[in-house]
């Protein structure tokens, strides 16, 4: 693990329990990166530093951690550094949401938790990051998820018809907060980008991908035929991570098999 594309560097990774996250642990492992995670799934926090150390991989973890509670953004920045000295990356990856029609009776409560939950926790956790990375005066990148929601409105993919507007607003959010970030962080060397998936099949999008046929209307609708996963946006964050973007900041990376870019006709 002493080489590749990460070698010497530590990277910060929110939400390693599962799916994006512990794939994104694994692959920056594979590439030399000490990793330092967080989840509030302990249990799915401690397979992912059984699986990355089984590879020979460097990890810790601070987990139970609700990066959605007002001190815990700052703990896990703090107990980070501490282990490993500093931050030469910080993927934003976790999130949590609720998703709901504006018709929905919930839909005031749950526009304020998803909100909290993918927009306000990646700007508390850059804030808590913020002081490091600037001391640090060097190259360092950030990588903030957003998502292909961002760009258009979307069928909710559970519940019938309408749009998640809480889910599209925050992730428009955190596009918007990338670019700031790559302003204010350019003079102190820190790149800020953003990866945007389409429906990626996780534990999170388990129910979607359990109703029967699913799987195959999902492949039929992307443009490259088949299900978009995890590793598919870990190779995209990663690229961010590395040195091979060294003159990139402020942009975004789509990653949804050309959903968004191709419009296919009969």
């Amino acid at each position: 693990m002493s080489g590749g594309r990460l070698a010497g560097r530590v990277a910060f990774i929110s939400g390693t329990a599962g799916g994006q996250g512990r794939a994104a642990a694994l692959l920056f492992a594979r590439e030399g990166a000490a990793v330092f995670g967080c989840d509030l799934d302990a249990e799915g926090s401690e397979e992912t530093l059984r699986l990355v150390r089984a590879e020979g991989g460097t990890i810790a973890s601070l987990h139970p951690l609700d990066l959605t509670e007002e001190d815990g953004p700052r703990r896990w920045i703090a107990a980070g550094v501490e282990r490993f000295g500093r931050i030469d990356v910080l993927y934003n990856n976790a999130s949590t949401a609720i998703m709901r029609r504006i018709e929905d009776d919930d839909a005031w409560s749950s526009w304020r938790y998803t909100i909290r939950g993918e927009l306000d926790l990646v700007f508390a956790t850059i804030v808590a990051a913020w002081p490091q990375l600037v001391a640090q005066d060097g190259t360092v990148s950030i990588v903030n998820t957003s998502s292909t929601a961002a760009l258009r409105g979307l069928p909710l993919p559970i519940g019938g018809g309408g749009s998640c507007a809480a889910h599209s607003a925050a992730k428009a959010g955190v596009l918007a907060l990338t670019r700031q970030a790559a302003a204010e962080g350019a003079a102190h060397g820190i790149r800020c980008n953003a990866v945007l998936p389409g429906l990626i099949e996780a534990p999170v999008t388990a129910p979607i991908f359990a109703a029967p046929g699913a799987r195959e209307r999902i492949a039929a609708s992307v443009p490259l035929r088949r299900v978009g996963q995890p590793e598919d946006v870990a190779f995209a964050a990663l690229y961010f991570a590395c040195e091979e973007s060294a003159w990139v900041t402020g942009q975004t990376l789509v990653v949804d098999g050309g959903t968004v870019s191709i419009v296919e006709r009969d």
